[in-house]
């Protein structure tokens, strides 16, 4: 892919001397110069889909957001507009395969810091503090953004109770439900972790949840060290391509959750929650509503493993996750 970085380079007027590989993800391989770095797409820009939560399932309805590095220059722009320190997108193309130019972020990738273990808690701490200026941008609808019809994007569900309602529907087969949905809740049961109880209380939770008094803003959600670069004791946000029209800190701490206790006990939960600006009794609100997030982002994760057998240990680590939730309930 180094010739295509080169060429999308040159395409849009930047130099390519010191052109070299950064990394890759999921969905993207990365290249830079020290001005610019290139996002290349890993899809040539087919029609995979994405579910409620952003992760992608081939064959999915729901609408296609796959590396849209438009939607990514939308939200970013919002975000810097906002004070996020965060790079913009500065020119998208799709030839020869889709791709985005973004402005080079100096410093040491969090997670291969050299002092990682000792500062983490202090990064979450600023990451929080940059994460509530994102929720500060509002939006409109919930889920993974879909043109607007004016030029902008909005989230694909009109309102929070339909977005929870379609999520009922797919991952719990509450009301009219398909045949391979029913098919992928036979095998989470099967595995004898979670019971027909335990998916009963969770169904509760998210009619709970309906009633929640929300507001739709961007939401960052993949905030993980991967995604922090520091310099200088400063930090910049990186990888918005699981951003969502949101309901702001409850999903913003799914991905804190998946490696911390679910509490103010974890010095890295407290940082974020307190520098996002919470008294303690909104964090313990907090915590709460983002462990009912984190068990529909964990069933729904395990909903897009299922045809994968390979996948099994990572769904009956979700089972257990939720297991162990549905506990505290």
């Amino acid at each position: 892919m180094y010739v295509e970085a080169a060429n999308a380079l040159a395409r849009h007027g930047y130099a390519t001397r010191d052109l070299g590989f950064i990394g890759a993800g999921a969905q993207s391989v990365c290249y830079g110069t020290r001005e610019v770095a290139v996002l290349l797409s890993r899809s040539d820009g087919g029609d995979e889909a994405a579910d409620l939560t952003g992760h992608v399932v081939p064959g999915s309805d729901a609408p296609t957001t796959y590396n849209n590095y438009a939607v990514l220059q939308w939200l970013t722009v919002r975000a810097a507009d906002a004070g996020v320190r965060t790079p913009r997108i500065l020119a998208i193309g799709d030839d020869p395969r889709p791709h985005a130019l973004i402005q080079r972020a100096n410093g040491t990738p969090a997670a291969a810091h050299p002092q990682a273990a000792d500062n983490a808690a202090t990064w979450f701490g600023l990451l929080g503090a940059e994460i509530r200026k994102a929720n500060l941008v509002e939006t409109t609808g919930f889920g993974l953004f879909v043109p607007d019809g004016s030029g902008g994007y909005r989230g694909h569900f009109a309102s929070w109770a339909e977005y929870l309602n379609r999520w009922l529907g797919v991952y719990l087969c509450v009301g009219q439900s398909r045949p391979e949905d029913e098919k992928v809740l036979d095998l989470f049961l099967a595995q004898d972790i979670v019971t027909e109880r335990d998916l009963a209380a969770v169904a509760s939770k998210v009619r709970e949840a309906q009633e929640w008094p929300v507001r739709s803003v961007l939401t960052h959600y993949d905030n993980l060290l991967n995604n922090l670069v520091v310099d200088a004791g400063r930090i910049t946000v990186l990888d918005w391509g699981l951003s969502l029209a949101g309901i702001g800190i409850q999903q913003e701490l799914i991905k804190l959750f998946q490696t911390e206790p679910t509490s103010m006990e974890s010095p890295r939960v407290a940082a974020f929650l307190r520098s996002y600006g919470l008294s303690e009794p909104e964090c313990v609100e907090a915590i709460e509503g983002g462990k009912l997030m984190l068990v529909l982002d964990g069933l729904a994760m395990s909903y897009g493993w299922a045809d994968d057998p390979d996948r099994l240990d990572g769904i009956r680590a979700w089972l257990r996750t939720v297991k162990r939730i549905c506990g505290t309930w």
